[in-house]
């Protein structure tokens, strides 16, 4: 069981269970967790740093005052996370967020700064970029349906293979970016213009 306060420094927990359950101030340090599950638990002034979550369940997780450094989640269900209520302010980040293969949906970015953000092969459903820099970021082959854009910092990132996205492009900075030509033509819709 993990516990509050602790430190946790090159472990692997498999199968731990942690539901609607909170854990305070423990520190993680390139740790894996696998085919665990924090579901509507609290990290409340938590450390994740170098660390993995495979398979694991992370639904509607609290992250107060939380740090997130250089962490991936694989094949997870990361729903309905609040990012900004983490710890960001004067982080020395190393590499922003990264999902692979992960559900995203409901989540919130609003505001974050997260150059280099990956999201790939995800669904990305009813996600809040607005106003977020995710400059550089990865979101190849990522649905991202109704999923808000509104003054958000997409300069040089990645939409390849991304599907249902809607970003004004008259709103959003763009520069860079790379897109499917097939899916770019739904950047015109903020233009009001008609393909027939």
């Amino acid at each position: 069981m993990l516990e509050s306060k602790s430190e946790y420094y090159n472990q692997i927990f498999k199968d731990v269970v942690m539901v609607q359950d909170t854990l305070m101030r423990a520190v993680f340090e390139n740790c894996t967790f696998e085919s665990c599950d924090f579901s509507e638990s609290v990290f409340d002034g938590c450390t994740f740093k170098d660390c993995q979550f495979l398979k694991c369940k992370l639904t509607a997780v609290r992250v107060k005052n939380t740090k997130f450094s250089d962490v991936k989640f694989y094949d997870s269900k990361v729903l309905g996370v609040d990012w900004t209520k983490a710890y960001w302010r004067g982080l020395d980040l190393g590499a922003a967020l990264y999902f692979e293969r992960c559900l995203v949906n409901a989540s919130s970015f609003y505001g974050l700064k997260q150059s280099g953000i990956v999201f790939d092969e995800c669904r990305a459903h009813d996600v809040d970029f607005r106003e977020a820099t995710l400059s550089r970021g990865r979101f190849s082959a990522t649905d991202l349906t109704n999923s808000l854009f509104m003054n958000s910092d997409l300069s040089n990132a990645d939409f390849n293979g991304a599907t249902n996205f809607d970003i004004d492009i008259t709103k959003n900075t763009l520069k860079g970016a790379t897109f499917d030509r097939y899916e770019a033509v739904s950047l015109l819709a903020s233009l009001g213009i008609k393909l027939i």
